[in-house]
C-alpha cells in the first residue's frame, strides 16, 4: 500500500497537472462563448462537492469494493482524439461514462457534434442537465442509465474511458458494440477492443496524455455487419 506521503504527494501532482489543463482550456477553448459559459457554469459547481468524492460515496453506498474509479478525459486530450479520429460535426457521439459531462459539453459547442452522455451516477446527471437547460443547449442529450441497457444504434462514434471497467462487464460490453455497424467508430483508452472480443479491427494507434500519465488510444470498427 502507498505511503501517505506518496499519496499525498501522487494528488498535489495531480492538482497542479489539473490546474494546468484548466488553463489550456480556458487559454484555447474559452473563446468560445458557449462552451465558455457552460463549462464555468460546471466548474463553479464542483468547487465544493468533489466528484471523485461523489463517486466514491455513491459506489460505497451500493456496496462495491472498487470505489476509486472515477477518472475524466481532459480536454485538450480530447481534442487530440477528436484530431485523430476524425470526428466532426455531423457525427452523433456516445460518451460511456460521461461523469460530469465535460466532454459532452465540448464536442457539441466546440466540435459541433449532437451527443449522448451515458452515466449512472445521478448527481452528475442532474447538475449536467442544469446546464444544458440554464444554457440551451439542445445538442446534448444525457441519459442515466447503465451503459448496457442503452440503444447505441444511433452512434457514429463511441468513446469508451473505461480503463477500470471489471473484466466481465468489459466482455459483455464488447459484444455488445460488436453487433453494430462496422461504419461506427469506437475508441477506447489503454486497450484495444480486440484483446476481448474478435470482433473488432484496430484502425489506429496513438499516444495521449492523462493526469497519471501517457497511454494509447484505439480507434476500431468492427468487421463487416
Amino acid at each position: 500500500m502507498p505511503s501517505c506521503f506518496k499519496l499525498f504527494w501522487i494528488r498535489i501532482k495531480t492538482d497542479i497537472w489539473n490546474f494546468i489543463e484548466y488553463l489550456q482550456v480556458v487559454f484555447y477553448y474559452y473563446s468560445n462563448r458557449k462552451f465558455a459559459a457552460v463549462d464555468w457554469f460546471m466548474v463553479r459547481a464542483y468547487l465544493i462537492q468533489n466528484p471523485f468524492r461523489m463517486s466514491k460515496e455513491f459506489l460505497l453506498k451500493k456496496g462495491e469494493k472498487d470505489v476509486n474509479t472515477y477518472g475524466e478525459t481532459p480536454l485538450t486530450t480530447m481534442d487530440v482524439i477528436a484530431e485523430e479520429c476524425g470526428i466532426a460535426p455531423n457525427d452523433i457521439v456516445y460518451e460511456l461514462g460521461a461523469g460530469r459531462g465535460r466532454t459532452c459539453f465540448w464536442l457539441n459547442t466546440v466540435i459541433g457534434c449532437t451527443v449522448y452522455g451515458v452515466e449512472y451516477l445521478p448527481a452528475f446527471v442532474r447538475i449536467a442537465q442544469s446546464a444544458k437547460r440554464k444554457f440551451q443547449i439542445s445538442g446534448v442529450k444525457l441519459i442515466c442509465r447503465d451503459l448496457m441497457e442503452v440503444d447505441l444504434e444511433k452512434a457514429t462514434v463511441i468513446y469508451f474511458y473505461g480503463t477500470t471497467i471489471k473484466e466481465n462487464e468489459l466482455q459483455q460490453l464488447c459484444e455488445k458494440l460488436s453487433k453494430l455497424s462496422s461504419d461506427v467508430k469506437m475508441i477506447t483508452i489503454s486497450f484495444p477492443l480486440s484483446a476481448y472480443h474478435r470482433g473488432f479491427r484496430t484502425i489506429k494507434r496513438f499516444t495521449v496524455k492523462f493526469p497519471w500519465g501517457t497511454t494509447d488510444a484505439y480507434l476500431q470498427k468492427t468487421f463487416s455487419n
